[in-house]
């Protein structure tokens, strides 16, 4: 008789457990779709997303024969001008590798895209002919952040024929796609456990 009695509070016991287990679950299924709704969607995952703006309607100066280095290693040449320093070529560049070349006049805009995201945006706003050359006024100027290179580090010392290079330093940028909180995960995952004791200790009393 006591066996059966020991039997039967086991299988009381194991009844009792059943129903703290389903409403644990049922936390950690809320807890789950919750860490999915507030979780930061990574950069580039989105293609609706704006993309991250480096420089912002800036204005630069490049003179003819020389070039000017943006972030990600980005460089625009201005190759040289017409006769009558109406026009001018300019030619983009990254680490040496030829992208895009186009004659450019005042109030022109240069805009080059990769993989249909725009990168760089130039206007040409003025060009002053000299006995020596041209110098290319652009502005405003744009760039945003090629998702398939490396983060902009801080710009390093521009190279020696960069004029007025340090005109507009863009600022850094950090990765936005933050990982997820775990200090938040831990706290729902020690919560799960704590309800679940608590659940468990009240159908263990009965």
């Amino acid at each position: 008789m006591r066996a059966q009695n020991k039997h039967g509070r086991k299988s009381r016991e194991g009844a009792n457990l059943l129903p703290a287990l389903f409403f644990s679950l049922l936390v950690f299924f809320f807890f789950s779709i919750l860490f999915c709704a507030v979780l930061p969607v990574p950069a580039g995952a989105d293609e609706g997303k704006l993309p991250i703006l480096l420089i912002d309607g800036d204005e630069i100066y490049v003179r003819s024969g020389d070039y000017y280095t943006f972030l990600q290693d980005y460089q625009i040449y201005v190759k040289g001008a017409d006769t009558e320093g109406s026009k001018v070529w300019i030619e983009l560049s990254r680490e040496g590798v030829f992208l895009e070349d186009a004659i450019v006049s005042e109030d022109s805009t240069f805009v080059y895209s990769n993989n249909s995201t725009e990168i760089l945006n130039l206007t040409v706003d003025t060009i002053y002919a000299g006995a020596n050359g041209v110098l290319v006024r652009f502005s405003p100027v744009y760039q945003h952040l090629n998702p398939r290179l490396p983060m902009p580090q801080k710009p390093e010392t521009p190279p020696a024929g960069n004029f007025d290079n340090n005109s507009s330093i863009p600022p850094l940028f950090e990765n936005q796609a933050e990982g997820f909180d775990l200090p938040l995960f831990l706290l729902g995952i020690g919560a799960v456990f704590l309800v679940t004791g608590f659940f468990a200790g009240i159908y263990k009393k009965k």
